[in-house]
């Protein structure tokens, strides 16, 4: 299947290609904005609400606060005042907002307000495995040196240096564990710009035992659609109503993105 095919798969819950590099070659990741260069497995929505621009500033301030901030309730607790200093406060949503209140176009303006907060959690996600990536760069080159750390001392070997038992102890943990956002918060971002037709690959276990509990279920892939999708190998598939994807009971009025079914694929299990 080509990758330039208007249906394809999006994997969820990692944006970026080099957090999940075992997701088979024809399943797409969706970029929210993001100056990310020329990759054909990137997906990028037409018609997001916000500038490159602004999605670049938005990113900026991320990045530093995903460096200082300890959990993601931290950079939760700053991602409201994002969407509403980088999109509320703007000359185009103000205009919006006069103009809906003219013509009873609110809901509308609801559902806008709502995509550019997808848009803007979609961009949290993006910084924050930017950040897990660098970080997991870190501990692979901290491993390196503790490896021949090991060696040099003759412990690679089995040998333990008698003045000094600790030296034996395990390779300790040089970075913190990354930060992740919600994954049923980011499912549901990526469903509000997912074309029509198009479903989700998801390798994550827990997000799809999650699913199973929302009332998914699986069987074993047909071969016509593995091959729609440019699939080979063992998978299962389910089609799953859009808000059970978000982990909500009820679909949520002002967003559409919430109405009608998804086919979701997942590895079969062992």
């Amino acid at each position: 299947m080509s990758l330039d095919a208007s249906v394809f798969l999006v994997n969820v819950p990692a944006l970026n290609p080099r957090s999940d590099p075992d997701a088979p070659a024809g399943v797409r990741f969706l970029n929210p904005g993001v100056a990310a260069g020329e990759n054909p497995r990137l997906f990028r929505p037409c018609g997001l609400p916000m500038p490159e621009k602004t999605v670049a500033a938005m990113m900026a301030q991320f990045a530093v606060l995903a460096r200082e901030s300890r959990s993601v309730a931290d950079l939760s607790a700053f991602a409201p005042g994002a969407r509403e200093d980088f999109h509320a406060g703007t000359s185009f949503a103000i205009r919006d907002a006069i103009t809906a209140a003219r013509q009873g176009r609110e809901r509308e303006i609801k559902i806008k307000e709502l995509l550019a907060t997808a848009q803007t959690e979609l961009c949290l996600a993006w910084v924050l495995e930017e950040n897990a990536l660098e970080l997991a760069g870190l501990q692979d080159a901290f491993g390196e040196q503790w490896s021949k750390f090991e060696q040099d001392l003759g412990l690679a070997d089995g040998k333990t240096p008698d003045e000094d038992d600790s030296l034996t102890e395990a390779m300790p943990d040089f970075v913190v564990s990354p930060q992740k956002p919600k994954a049923s918060v980011l499912v549901d971002a990526v469903l509000a710009f997912l074309p029509e037709g198009c479903g989700l690959y998801s390798s994550d276990a827990a997000l799809v035992s999650d699913w199973e509990e929302y009332g998914a279920h699986f069987s074993p892939a047909e071969p016509e659609i593995l091959a729609r999708f440019g699939l080979a190998g063992s998978f299962r598939q389910a089609v799953v109503p859009a808000h059970l994807l978000c982990l909500s009971k009820r679909p949520d009025p002002y967003k559409p993105w919430h109405a009608g079914e998804r086919l979701v694929i997942a590895p079969l299990e062992e």
